[in-house]
C-alpha cells in the first residue's frame, strides 16, 4: 500500500532559473549550504548533486555559472564591511570619552 502512494507522487521539476538561483544560494552559504538549501527549497540532494553535475560543478569559474551568485558575495562582503565599520566608529566613541574622562584626572 505504502508503494502506491509513491507511485502516484508527481516528481517536482525545477526550471534553470530555479536550478541556477538554488546553486547560487548553496555557493553564497558555503559550509553547510547545501543542507540549508535542502530545507529551504525542498530540493532533494540528489537533484542538487545532477544539477551541479551538469553544470561543471559548483565552482563560479566554470563555463555557464551564473554571475549572481558573484554579485551576492560580493554585497554579503560590502554588508560585513559596514558593520564592521560601525562596530569600529562605535569603539572609537567610547575610547574618546574615556580619554576625555581620564585627562579631566590631570
Amino acid at each position: 500500500m505504502l508503494r502506491g502512494n509513491m507511485a502516484s507522487k508527481k516528481a517536482k521539476r525545477y526550471t534553470d532559473a530555479q536550478r541556477q538561483e538554488i546553486l547560487g544560494f548553496i555557493e553564497a552559504q558555503g559550509h553547510g549550504g547545501q543542507t540549508k538549501a535542502i530545507k529551504k527549497y525542498k530540493v532533494t540532494a540528489a537533484s542538487i548533486a545532477a544539477w551541479k553535475k551538469k553544470s561543471g560543478g559548483a565552482s563560479s569559474t566554470k563555463p555557464g555559472k551564473s554571475s549572481a551568485s558573484k554579485e551576492l558575495r560580493a554585497v554579503q562582503e560590502l554588508r560585513s564591511i559596514l558593520m564592521e565599520i560601525e562596530a569600529t566608529e562605535n569603539k572609537l566613541v567610547d575610547l574618546r570619552k574615556r580619554y576625555a574622562k581620564a585627562k579631566t584626572r590631570i
